[in-house]
């Protein structure tokens, strides 16, 4: 009995029969090949600062009371290749302050860059930051805003909102409690 049980075990592994037609037409054993690409920012030219008419308040739970959120939508993208959303925002105080930024952000990574500063009234509109780099969106301080816009606004998990869903978010028409019918049909 011992010898037929070493035998066995020393016998070659045969190999099984496929299981699945795939396998059997393609003689592959694994479905998916993945060779995943690194990923790399596609970077564009900086759009202008819209005028005053184009931007939307967008409510932001995570600003301090005395401050309001508006994101130029019509300068809202997302990147094909790249699947950055790009958008133009201005953080306002109610004593006339303001901060107004062209920024990128990546669903996938949770990470936020920005490209330009601006203020509509100088000259030039805006300026680039030399050599803007990625941030992670979970920053503490003033700027965690950022997280908000990601969860609420631009990002669908690690997917970005297409435009038209951004636009119906800031409207208010993302109803965040329910995950499979959160979009209103306005087509």
């Amino acid at each position: 009995m011992r010898l037929f049980l070493l035998a066995f075990l020393l016998l070659p592994v045969v190999h099984a029969a496929p299981t699945d037609r795939y396998e059997e037409l393609s003689g592959e054993e694994d479905d998916f090949h993945f060779e995943g690409k690194p990923w790399k920012e596609v970077r564009g030219e900086i759009p202008p600062i819209p005028g005053e008419k184009h931007w939307t308040p967008v409510r932001m739970d995570t600003l301090p009371k005395h401050q309001r959120a508006f994101i130029a939508l019509d300068s809202v993208s997302v990147g094909k290749e790249d699947q950055v959303v790009r958008y133009w925002i201005s953080i306002r105080s109610d004593g006339g302050g303001r901060m107004t930024t062209y920024e990128g952000m990546h669903c996938g990574q949770k990470r936020y860059i920005v490209y330009a500063y601006g203020h509509p009234h100088r000259k030039p509109p805006f300026r680039k930051v030399r050599d803007p780099k990625w941030k992670s969106v979970f920053g503490r301080g003033p700027f965690r805003y950022r997280v908000e816009l990601m969860t609420d606004l631009f990002c669908a998990g690690a997917t970005p909102r297409t435009p038209r869903q951004i636009r119906q978010s800031a409207a208010g028409r993302y109803q965040k409690a329910n995950p499979w019918d959160n979009w209103t049909n306005d087509d």
